[in-house]
């Protein structure tokens, strides 16, 4: 009877394991059982791992969405090469797209998406010219929006903008002349507001646009979608009246109209 409480320690004792690890020249003791529990965690994920690196999850087919691209074969090519065979998981879509970006400026912006297990989706967009830009060497090229020099003009039958004396096109430039960039953000704002362009000329610190009945000077160096804006409510007015200025002039604080 008087044994029984030892006993009970004892197996009690034996029950709890525990592992002893040196540490700085002392003994750590970890229990057993949060010990495996570590060990379990890290096999799973190391399995876990594994599993999406294998051939399972690796890149074997793409989907291609294309505007019109003189250069979609080789864009497909180096899109291809830079995916194929490797994990979807792991892929930096981001890296391939500023490698294609890069290498083609007809590129505005590549789209990357994954379908698991091994397919990708990719929709890629092209700049769109916004006028002809030529130098003083001859040189012609393509400008969007932005500015950029994405490549060299062809026939195309848009407006075509002389860069100042010293200027010279590249390719993969991006234009940094004030007077030009007025222009472009004036060409893509008249389309936006509807007016019916049938010339814009660009000289030193204004921009003159010619309607089908009226001529415009805007300034190169204000707020251009302001001045338009102002050009759009003086049209409004004098059509209410039955009456089309010949000229409006915007380079000043009042508008000048001249019926």
């Amino acid at each position: 009877m008087f044994l029984w409480p030892f006993f009970k320690r004892r197996r009690r004792e034996r029950s709890i394991a525990r592992v002893f690890l040196p540490a700085a020249g002392k003994q750590v003791v970890i229990p057993f059982k949060s010990f495996s529990l570590i060990i379990i965690f890290l096999l799973l994920l190391l399995n876990a791992y594994f599993f999406l690196r294998s051939d399972i999850f690796l890149v074997k087919n793409l989907d291609f969405a294309f505007e019109e691209l003189a250069d979609e074969a080789l864009v497909r090519q180096k899109i291809a090469e830079q995916v194929l065979a490797r994990s979807i998981i792991f892929l930096d879509t981001t890296e391939v797209a500023s490698t294609i970006l890069a290498e083609f400026p007809t590129v505005r912006e590549v789209s990357i998406a994954r379908q698991i297990p091994d397919r990708l989706k990719i929709t890629v967009s092209v700049r769109q010219p916004l006028a002809i830009v030529e130098d003083e060497r001859g040189g012609r090229y393509l400008i969007d929006k932005e500015g950029l020099f994405f490549r060299e003009a062809g026939q195309e039958k848009i407006p075509v903008v002389k860069l100042p004396e010293g200027v010279v096109g590249e390719i993969g430039k991006v234009v940094s002349e004030q007077s030009v960039l007025s222009y472009l953000r004036t060409l893509e704002l008249v389309a936006e507001k509807g007016f019916k362009a049938q010339g814009l000329y660009l000289h030193p610190s204004s921009i003159e646009l010619r309607l089908v009945k009226t001529k415009v000077w805007l300034s190169a160096e204000t707020d251009i979608e302001y001045q338009l804006e102002v050009l759009s409510q003086i049209l409004k007015r004098y059509k209410v009246s039955g009456q089309t200025p010949r000229s409006v002039d915007l380079r000043f604080a009042r508008p000048v109209v001249r019926l």
